[in-house]
């Protein structure tokens, strides 16, 4: 029978903790020695569970400082587990939204095109909107799906794109192909749409190409998050 690693021990007892109310937000956790004599650990060992747990988002380290349980954002999500949107926010228990929706037939762009792998005279819908939890606004997403793919005379009126392919035109998304890049909050008027204290703030971009079981790139999207709303985080693990 394996068991698991003391630091991983460590980790789960420090967010039940934070789970229970036994750590709240923002407290500052008592020095690494205490820390570690509380847990009945080494310092080695609390050292390599706050590592994981900093990396998480967990706690904050402060050089000189000490360690904070970190204030949560509205909304975590796991890098390796593809959930639209609409699921992801009632995951979280809150309501999921939508506003400020515009959708549009347009010709692409040719980086556009090239990324549908579109023909020359191919049209796209551009699906532009602020989606929110608990009417917080917490996400501005720009999706682009070939016109091809939809029913004639196209309005989205949903709250997950994923749900109206698959339920309506059959098409299932089976993966996403996707890249996080950090942006100025000025790009496309992002800190206005998520209510964001700066044009200055940077925000996060996830751009993702979604393919179809049948590895047919189906729709493209750019979303537009808030660090401050919005927290990613992926589970590595030692092979």
């Amino acid at each position: 029978m394996a068991f698991a690693p003391r630091y991983e021990i460590v980790v789960k007892k420090i967010k039940e903790m934070i789970r229970t109310g036994e750590l709240l937000q923002g407290e500052k956790l008592p020095s690494e020695i205490e820390m570690a004599k509380q847990l009945n650990v080494s310092r080695a060992t609390l050292r390599e569970a706050f590592r994981i747990l900093e990396d998480e988002g967990v706690i904050n380290r402060y050089h000189g400082i000490g360690t904070f349980i970190a204030k949560s954002p509205i909304i975590k999500s796991g890098m390796e587990e593809l959930i639209s949107i609409t699921k992801l926010i009632e995951k979280q228990g809150m309501k999921p939204g939508t506003k400020d929706i515009e959708v549009s037939l347009k010709q692409p762009g040719e980086r556009e095109a090239t990324i549908l792998n579109l023909l020359p005279n191919e049209k796209i819908y551009r699906i532009e909107r602020v989606r929110t939890a608990d009417g917080e606004p917490v996400l501005f997403c720009i999706d682009r799906i070939p016109e091809k793919y939809v029913h004639k005379n196209f309005e989205f009126k949903e709250e997950s794109l994923f749900e109206y392919l698959h339920k309506d035109l059959g098409i299932y998304i089976s993966y996403a192909v996707s890249d996080i890049i950090p942006v100025k909050a000025q790009a496309a008027d992002v800190y206005k749409k998520l209510k964001m204290k700066s044009k200055s703030n940077v925000a996060l971009l996830l751009e993702q190409l979604h393919y179809d079981d049948k590895d047919n790139p189906i729709f493209y999207s750019s979303n537009y998050f808030s660090p401050e709303k919005f927290r990613f985080y992926i589970v590595r693990k030692r092979i």
